[in-house]
Protein backbone atom coordinates (compact mmCIF):
# COMPACT_ATOMS: atom_id res chain seq x y z
CA UNK A 1 0.00 0.00 0.00
CA UNK A 2 1.37 3.87 -0.23
CA UNK A 3 2.78 5.68 1.96
CA UNK A 4 4.16 8.88 2.83
CA UNK A 5 7.57 8.57 3.71
CA UNK A 6 8.50 9.97 7.30
CA UNK A 7 10.71 12.41 7.82
CA UNK A 8 13.21 11.16 10.06
CA UNK A 9 16.39 12.76 11.18
CA UNK A 10 18.42 10.76 8.52
CA UNK A 11 16.24 12.26 5.97
CA UNK A 12 16.47 15.84 7.12
CA UNK A 13 20.27 15.51 6.75
CA UNK A 14 19.75 14.47 3.41
CA UNK A 15 18.06 16.79 2.61
CA UNK A 16 20.73 19.53 1.25
CA UNK A 17 20.64 17.58 -2.19
CA UNK A 18 17.40 18.61 -2.47
CA UNK A 19 17.56 21.91 -1.50
CA UNK A 20 20.67 21.97 -4.37
CA UNK A 21 18.43 20.92 -6.94
CA UNK A 22 15.56 22.98 -5.77
CA UNK A 23 18.07 25.85 -6.12
CA UNK A 24 18.82 25.33 -9.88
CA UNK A 25 14.99 24.61 -10.65
CA UNK A 26 14.00 27.85 -9.24
CA UNK A 27 17.20 29.67 -10.87
CA UNK A 28 16.66 29.03 -13.80
CA UNK A 29 12.77 29.41 -13.95
CA UNK A 30 13.45 32.93 -11.79
CA UNK A 31 15.83 33.80 -14.65
CA UNK A 32 13.08 33.09 -18.05
CA UNK A 33 9.58 33.97 -16.15
CA UNK A 34 10.93 37.63 -14.62
CA UNK A 35 13.75 38.48 -17.06
CA UNK A 36 12.89 37.07 -20.66
CA UNK A 37 9.05 36.97 -20.48
CA UNK A 38 8.22 38.90 -17.80
CA UNK A 39 8.60 42.41 -19.40
CA UNK A 40 6.99 41.10 -22.62
CA UNK A 41 3.63 40.35 -20.72
CA UNK A 42 0.75 40.96 -21.74
CA UNK A 43 1.52 40.19 -25.44
CA UNK A 44 -1.05 37.32 -26.65
CA UNK A 45 2.24 35.11 -27.02
CA UNK A 46 3.96 35.73 -23.97
CA UNK A 47 0.64 34.53 -22.19
CA UNK A 48 0.50 31.65 -24.16
CA UNK A 49 4.54 30.50 -23.94
CA UNK A 50 3.87 31.39 -19.98
CA UNK A 51 0.33 29.66 -19.49
CA UNK A 52 2.13 26.11 -21.56
CA UNK A 53 5.22 26.55 -19.67
CA UNK A 54 3.99 26.85 -16.00
CA UNK A 55 1.30 23.65 -16.73
CA UNK A 56 4.20 22.00 -17.40
CA UNK A 57 6.44 23.63 -14.49
CA UNK A 58 3.68 22.63 -12.18
CA UNK A 59 3.70 18.88 -13.09
CA UNK A 60 7.46 19.80 -12.44
CA UNK A 61 6.89 20.33 -8.71
CA UNK A 62 4.19 18.07 -7.97
CA UNK A 63 6.53 14.74 -9.36
CA UNK A 64 9.45 16.13 -7.60
CA UNK A 65 7.25 16.33 -4.23
CA UNK A 66 6.22 13.04 -4.56
CA UNK A 67 9.25 11.31 -5.17
CA UNK A 68 10.38 12.77 -2.21
CA UNK A 69 7.91 11.95 0.02
CA UNK A 70 6.17 8.90 -1.28
CA UNK A 71 7.18 5.61 0.11
CA UNK A 72 8.76 3.42 -2.59
CA UNK A 73 7.36 0.01 -1.01
CA UNK A 74 8.14 -1.67 2.48
CA UNK A 75 8.01 -5.56 2.94
CA UNK A 76 4.58 -6.46 4.04
CA UNK A 77 4.88 -7.43 7.60
CA UNK A 78 5.02 -11.55 8.42
CA UNK A 79 5.01 -11.70 4.42
CA UNK A 80 7.12 -14.90 3.05
CA UNK A 81 6.75 -16.66 5.79
CA UNK A 82 4.05 -19.40 4.77
CA UNK A 83 5.14 -20.94 2.28
CA UNK A 84 2.39 -23.48 1.23
CA UNK A 85 2.95 -25.51 -2.20
CA UNK A 86 5.77 -23.12 -3.14
CA UNK A 87 9.23 -24.32 -4.05
CA UNK A 88 10.60 -21.40 -4.97
CA UNK A 89 13.93 -20.41 -3.03
CA UNK A 90 13.55 -17.20 -1.61
CA UNK A 91 16.27 -14.99 -0.35
CA UNK A 92 16.67 -13.76 3.51
CA UNK A 93 17.39 -9.90 4.75
CA UNK A 94 19.18 -10.65 7.76
CA UNK A 95 19.54 -6.60 8.18
CA UNK A 96 15.51 -5.99 7.62
CA UNK A 97 15.09 -9.43 9.34
CA UNK A 98 12.29 -10.36 6.85
CA UNK A 99 11.93 -12.76 3.22
CA UNK A 100 12.55 -10.48 0.03
CA UNK A 101 9.76 -11.15 -2.10
CA UNK A 102 11.25 -10.67 -6.17
CA UNK A 103 13.13 -7.37 -7.30
CA UNK A 104 12.96 -6.42 -3.89
CA UNK A 105 16.51 -5.24 -2.55
CA UNK A 106 18.13 -3.54 0.52
CA UNK A 107 19.25 -0.09 0.55
CA UNK A 108 22.53 0.97 2.51
CA UNK A 109 21.36 4.35 2.82
CA UNK A 110 18.01 4.17 4.03
CA UNK A 111 18.61 1.07 5.85
CA UNK A 112 15.18 -1.12 4.84
CA UNK A 113 14.62 -3.08 2.20
CA UNK A 114 12.46 -1.65 -0.92
CA UNK A 115 10.27 -3.36 -3.50
CA UNK A 116 11.20 -3.49 -7.22
CA UNK A 117 14.41 -1.25 -6.01
CA UNK A 118 15.60 0.74 -8.82
CA UNK A 119 18.40 2.75 -6.83
CA UNK A 120 19.02 5.09 -4.46
CA UNK A 121 18.90 8.56 -5.59
CA UNK A 122 20.68 11.51 -3.59
CA UNK A 123 18.99 13.98 -5.73
CA UNK A 124 15.42 13.16 -4.04
CA UNK A 125 16.47 11.82 -1.07
CA UNK A 126 15.01 8.50 -1.30
CA UNK A 127 15.18 5.03 -3.18
CA UNK A 128 13.07 4.58 -6.54
CA UNK A 129 10.88 2.16 -5.92
CA UNK A 130 7.33 0.19 -6.71
CA UNK A 131 5.07 3.08 -5.72
CA UNK A 132 7.42 6.50 -6.52
CA UNK A 133 9.08 5.30 -9.76
CA UNK A 134 6.73 6.79 -11.85
CA UNK A 135 7.32 10.13 -10.46
CA UNK A 136 10.34 9.82 -10.74
CA UNK A 137 10.16 8.90 -14.79
CA UNK A 138 7.68 11.88 -15.00
CA UNK A 139 10.14 14.23 -12.96
CA UNK A 140 12.49 13.70 -15.41
CA UNK A 141 9.99 14.29 -18.66
CA UNK A 142 8.76 17.06 -17.35
CA UNK A 143 12.43 18.43 -15.96
CA UNK A 144 13.24 17.86 -19.70
CA UNK A 145 10.41 19.94 -21.41
CA UNK A 146 10.64 22.76 -19.15
CA UNK A 147 14.04 23.12 -20.49
CA UNK A 148 13.11 22.47 -23.97
CA UNK A 149 11.29 25.28 -23.80
CA UNK A 150 13.13 27.49 -22.21
CA UNK A 151 16.36 26.84 -24.28
CA UNK A 152 14.05 27.47 -27.78
CA UNK A 153 11.95 30.16 -26.82
CA UNK A 154 15.29 32.10 -25.20
CA UNK A 155 16.91 32.27 -28.15
CA UNK A 156 15.70 35.39 -29.77
CA UNK A 157 15.86 37.18 -26.44
CA UNK A 158 19.18 36.20 -26.02
CA UNK A 159 20.39 36.73 -29.66
CA UNK A 160 19.11 40.68 -29.11
CA UNK A 161 20.63 40.95 -25.82
CA UNK A 162 24.32 39.39 -27.92
CA UNK A 163 23.81 42.15 -30.91
CA UNK A 164 22.79 44.95 -28.37
CA UNK A 165 25.97 44.57 -26.64
CA UNK A 166 28.63 44.17 -29.18
CA UNK A 167 27.06 46.32 -31.47
CA UNK A 168 25.91 49.48 -29.33
CA UNK A 169 27.82 49.28 -26.14
CA UNK A 170 27.74 53.02 -25.85
CA UNK A 171 23.63 52.66 -25.34
CA UNK A 172 22.93 49.45 -23.16
CA UNK A 173 26.19 49.21 -20.92
CA UNK A 174 23.70 50.04 -18.29
CA UNK A 175 24.82 48.19 -15.45
CA UNK A 176 21.46 46.47 -15.02
CA UNK A 177 21.52 45.59 -18.35
CA UNK A 178 25.27 44.15 -18.71
CA UNK A 179 24.24 42.09 -14.92
CA UNK A 180 20.67 40.82 -16.11
CA UNK A 181 22.31 40.06 -19.90
CA UNK A 182 25.10 37.94 -17.69
CA UNK A 183 22.35 36.16 -15.34
CA UNK A 184 20.52 35.20 -18.71
CA UNK A 185 23.54 33.83 -20.43
CA UNK A 186 24.29 31.95 -17.51
CA UNK A 187 20.72 30.63 -17.34
CA UNK A 188 20.60 29.56 -20.50
CA UNK A 189 24.10 28.25 -20.70
CA UNK A 190 22.82 25.70 -17.10
CA UNK A 191 19.89 24.71 -19.25
CA UNK A 192 21.69 23.99 -22.70
CA UNK A 193 24.15 21.71 -20.32
CA UNK A 194 21.53 20.00 -18.22
CA UNK A 195 19.84 19.07 -21.63
CA UNK A 196 22.80 17.65 -22.89
CA UNK A 197 22.79 15.43 -19.08
CA UNK A 198 19.51 14.31 -19.09
CA UNK A 199 18.91 13.15 -22.68
CA UNK A 200 20.77 10.33 -22.26
CA UNK A 201 19.55 9.67 -18.80
CA UNK A 202 15.95 9.95 -19.82
CA UNK A 203 16.14 7.39 -22.42
CA UNK A 204 17.96 5.02 -20.10
CA UNK A 205 15.37 5.12 -18.10
CA UNK A 206 12.32 4.99 -20.34
CA UNK A 207 13.74 1.91 -22.59
CA UNK A 208 14.21 0.34 -19.05
CA UNK A 209 10.37 0.11 -18.31
CA UNK A 210 9.45 -0.76 -21.55
CA UNK A 211 11.54 -4.13 -20.95
CA UNK A 212 10.58 -4.09 -17.61
CA UNK A 213 14.10 -3.75 -15.80
CA UNK A 214 15.25 -1.80 -13.12
CA UNK A 215 18.75 -0.36 -12.94
CA UNK A 216 19.87 -2.98 -10.84
CA UNK A 217 18.90 -5.54 -12.60
CA UNK A 218 20.52 -4.33 -16.03
CA UNK A 219 23.52 -4.26 -14.09
CA UNK A 220 23.18 -7.87 -13.60
CA UNK A 221 21.64 -8.56 -17.25
CA UNK A 222 23.51 -11.24 -19.71
CA UNK A 223 23.89 -9.36 -23.14
CA UNK A 224 21.17 -9.50 -25.30
CA UNK A 225 19.04 -11.18 -22.51
CA UNK A 226 15.10 -10.54 -21.57
CA UNK A 227 13.78 -10.05 -18.36
CA UNK A 228 11.63 -13.00 -17.48
CA UNK A 229 9.32 -10.23 -16.19
CA UNK A 230 8.73 -8.70 -19.94
CA UNK A 231 5.25 -8.97 -20.65
CA UNK A 232 4.77 -7.09 -23.10
CA UNK A 233 5.73 -2.96 -23.83
CA UNK A 234 2.17 -1.83 -22.86
CA UNK A 235 1.76 -3.80 -20.24
CA UNK A 236 5.43 -2.88 -18.69
CA UNK A 237 4.44 0.53 -19.26
CA UNK A 238 1.41 -0.01 -16.73
CA UNK A 239 3.24 -1.57 -13.86
CA UNK A 240 4.49 1.73 -13.49
CA UNK A 241 2.36 4.08 -14.52
CA UNK A 242 -1.28 2.40 -14.20
CA UNK A 243 -4.09 1.65 -16.73
CA UNK A 244 -5.19 4.95 -17.84
CA UNK A 245 -3.29 6.42 -20.39
CA UNK A 246 -5.30 10.08 -19.87
CA UNK A 247 -3.62 10.12 -16.58
CA UNK A 248 -0.17 8.98 -17.31
CA UNK A 249 0.89 12.62 -17.04
CA UNK A 250 -0.81 12.83 -13.51
CA UNK A 251 1.50 13.26 -10.81
CA UNK A 252 -0.34 11.17 -7.89
CA UNK A 253 -2.11 7.88 -7.24
CA UNK A 254 -5.35 7.31 -8.03
CA UNK A 255 -6.95 3.95 -9.28
CA UNK A 256 -6.50 4.53 -12.78
CA UNK A 257 -2.72 5.66 -12.30
CA UNK A 258 -1.01 3.95 -9.55
CA UNK A 259 1.23 0.89 -10.72
CA UNK A 260 -0.54 -1.99 -11.52
CA UNK A 261 0.03 -4.56 -8.90
CA UNK A 262 1.61 -4.76 -5.40
CA UNK A 263 5.39 -5.04 -5.93
CA UNK A 264 5.35 -8.37 -4.55
CA UNK A 265 3.93 -10.60 -6.92
CA UNK A 266 4.69 -10.45 -10.28
CA UNK A 267 3.73 -11.68 -13.70
CA UNK A 268 6.36 -13.47 -15.76
CA UNK A 269 6.77 -14.36 -19.38
CA UNK A 270 6.40 -17.77 -19.13
CA UNK A 271 9.03 -19.16 -21.62
CA UNK A 272 12.03 -17.06 -20.03
CA UNK A 273 10.89 -18.66 -16.22
CA UNK A 274 14.21 -21.06 -15.27
CA UNK A 275 13.16 -22.94 -11.55
CA UNK A 276 17.09 -22.65 -10.12
CA UNK A 277 15.79 -25.35 -7.70
CA UNK A 278 14.90 -27.71 -10.48
CA UNK A 279 17.52 -30.30 -11.86
CA UNK A 280 17.49 -30.43 -15.87
CA UNK A 281 16.68 -34.36 -16.44
CA UNK A 282 20.08 -36.53 -17.15
CA UNK A 283 20.34 -37.70 -21.23
CA UNK A 284 19.88 -41.38 -21.41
Amino acid sequence: MQRTRPLTTQRIYGMGFVAAVLGIILGIHITYVCLIWGPQLWRFDAVLLMFFYHLLFLGLIAAFYQCIMTDPGVVPPNWGFYMGDETKRRRYCKMCNVWKPDRTHHCSICNRCILNMDHHCPWINNCVGFYNRKFFIQLLLYVYSCLLVIVLSSIPDLYSRLTNLTKNPNATHHTWYVVTSVVVLLGYCMSVLLICTLTNFLKFHIKLVLENYTTIENLEREEGAKSKFDIGRRRNWEQVFGTGKWLWWYPAHVQASRPVGDGVRWRVHYTRVVDEDEELPAEG
